[in-house]
């Protein structure tokens, strides 16, 4: 399918200092993008600026911890410096672990890292992407339901139910399906789409990690590479028809199939307004 000519035009990979989402910026690095890489790990930032500048394209690295208020709003506000317009915007940071473990926040971590972190990020870069005339916005996530998130939108920190890792993950996941949905309505009128790219278990250096619960580090044993697993997520970033591409989700990671988001409107709107009491409570002004 015809591909966007990506010279001049600029990328986030939050969390692509590894694993699909550094497989994604490295892909689009090769073809010319202005990439910035953010994550914790200055070493692994290092080493993908250092590749993706091999292969002559404009890289650089913001070392930040997402997981925070503080750092989401230190992000936000370097991105926006970085460049006046961003052409897309890819979240791929994700964390497991066998507890439960609350932020200094006061936030669960999972909720921290793949729900708050992201939709922080997108709603505080909306005009820097809107400014681009074709903002993309994609959350690498897995293909979870409803009913295998369980979902409780009035108890989302586990202070009421029994924490485990799948639902802690797999909710995330689905609150995410949420906001792309409600976005891609508040923001019906901006040049900005809101898309998830769903994926298996694939062979990163995190799903490797002793710290990650056994679960997901025998299914990462049988997945794929993370390159593969970045295709559907290049080509959302790099396709030149974006007409059908509002807010979609890509369910089978093998195919390049978009599909229109069709989650519960009302747990969408209701978890906007949520999010956004939230963030104000803890200090981010949207």
């Amino acid at each position: 399918m015809p591909a966007l000519d990506l010279k001049g035009k600029n990328f986030v990979f939050v969390g692509g200092s590894q694993g699909i989402g550094r497989a994604a910026a490295l892909a689009l690095a090769q073809h010319g993008a202005s990439i910035l890489i953010v994550g914790r790990n200055k070493d692994a930032g290092a080493a993908v600026v250092a590749q993706a500048q091999a292969a002559g394209a404009t890289a650089d690295f913001l070392s930040v911890d997402i997981s925070t208020v503080s750092g989401i709003q230190t992000a936000a506000d370097a991105i926006r410096a970085w460049k006046p317009e961003l052409h897309g915007l890819t979240h791929s940071a994700i964390t497991a672990f066998n507890q439960k473990t609350i932020t200094g926040d006061g936030l669960e971590l999972g909720f921290a890292v793949q729900y708050f972190a992201r939709v922080m990020l997108n709603r505080l870069l909306m005009n820097h992407l809107a400014a681009s005339g074709d903002g993309r916005i994609v959350h690498i996530t897995a293909n979870v339901s409803s009913q295998m998130a369980d979902e409780n939108l009035d108890d989302l920190q586990f202070e009421q139910r029994k924490w485990s890792v799948m639902k802690s993950v797999f909710g995330t996941h689905y609150l995410g399906f949420l906001h792309l949905q409600e976005a891609g309505k508040r923001y019906a009128k901006l040049p900005v789409s809101f898309m998830a790219s769903c994926v298996a278990s694939t062979k990163t250096q995190s799903a490797f990690d002793p710290k990650t619960p056994f679960i997901f580090r025998l299914l990462a044993r049988f997945g794929t590479t993370p390159e593969l697993a970045a295709r559907n997520t290049v080509t959302l970033l790099t396709t030149a028809e974006t007409s059908d591409l509002k807010s979609v989700i890509l369910p089978t990671p093998k195919q390049y199939t978009p599909k229109p988001l069709n989650v519960d409107a009302a747990d969408a709107a209701k978890l906007w307004e949520m999010t956004t009491k939230l963030a104000l409570e803890k200090g981010l002004s949207l």
